[in-house]
């Protein structure tokens, strides 16, 4: 599942980039940015220097208030109709791009999977869900937010198995082994007692 992701530089970038660093090689992020203001180029690759997607830095063609909004919603709108954003997400907390995802999503919604503004890189990411849970109650309601009742439920099941099911004893996780003692031979394991 590939991503795009079009980060606003001049709109939060430092939350906006939160995230980046949990990005594959199959996803892109293109980070667009004027050069008179906000952070300076070193900055902005500073920031993602620890991601394994394709980052491009994209300086603003024209200075001025809206410049770097209209070049972005430009570039989705190519990405868009050229079919090359299974998924893109606008990243900004200014909410002036909501308008013209709207009229992606009403007029275009058979070109991609999903088009949205979010306010991070994380926020777009399906880690966050299972994360932000606190109990098992909190599990089982994000995953049937994310996957629908069916499949939700179906995956909540699954987990709950694994995790409940006794692991066979010859797949318990290893002990730590001690250091040997300098010299002798190392003692055959006494068979393990089975009270636990």
């Amino acid at each position: 599942m590939k991503m795009i992701f079009l980060v606003d530089g001049d709109n939060n970038i430092g939350t906006g980039l939160t995230g980046v660093d949990m990005l594959s090689e199959q996803d892109s992020v293109l980070i667009f940015y004027q050069k008179e203001k906000g952070l300076a180029l070193a900055k902005l690759q500073k920031l993602c220097a620890g991601t394994a997607a394709d980052v491009q830095y994209i300086e603003s063609v024209r200075g001025g208030k809206n410049s770097i909004d209209f070049q972005i919603i430009t570039e989705l709108g190519v990405l868009v109709g050229k079919r090359e954003a299974d998924y893109a997400y606008v990243i900004s907390q200014d909410k002036g791009y909501a308008a013209s995802i709207d009229a992606l999503q009403a007029r275009y919604a058979n070109a991609f999977q999903e088009v949205a503004l979010r306010p991070s890189i994380e926020s777009c990411l399906h880690l966050p869900f299972i994360l932000r849970a606190a109990d098992r109650q909190d599990l089982a309601n994000a995953l049937v937010k994310e996957y629908g009742s069916a499949q939700g439920c179906a995956l909540y099941n699954h987990l709950k198995r694994i995790f409940q099911t006794p692991e066979p004893e010859g797949e318990k996780p290893a002990k730590a082994v001690r250091p040997r003692r300098s010299g002798g031979r190392r003692k055959k394991a006494a068979p393990q007692s089975t009270e636990e």
